[in-house]
């Protein structure tokens, strides 16, 4: 045991020893499909498959997120990072150039 460094705790680990993950994503598209072609009506929906997505669509913030995501792209995060990072650089440039030049006056 060290003094500046602190053991972290065990994690709890659920396991599911009761579940297929496989079966149950095959017969969630199933009903999606038989739901899309008009076989299985609209009140057999499971309650998560109703209220996904739905906090989303209720608040205007994170509706406006949300479509701004979409209208980015897949690479709008990536230019996000590098861009933070150029400002990063800036700052830190800055920073540097202002102590220096406080502490050789």
């Amino acid at each position: 045991m060290s003094i500046f460094t602190t053991e972290k705790p065990r994690r709890f680990e659920r396991i599911n020893r009761y579940s297929n993950e496989r079966k149950e994503y095959i017969e969630s598209r199933k009903r999606a499909i038989m739901r899309e072609e008009g076989l299985l009506p609209m009140e057999d929906m499971k309650a998560e498959e109703l209220l996904r997505g739905k906090f989303v669509e209720g608040t205007t913030h994170l509706r406006r997120r949300k479509e701004k995501d979409e209208d980015a792209g897949p690479g709008a995060k990536s230019k996000r990072v590098v861009k933070m990072l150029v400002w990063l650089i800036v700052l830190v440039v800055l920073l540097h150039w202002l102590i220096k030049s406080v502490y050789l006056q």
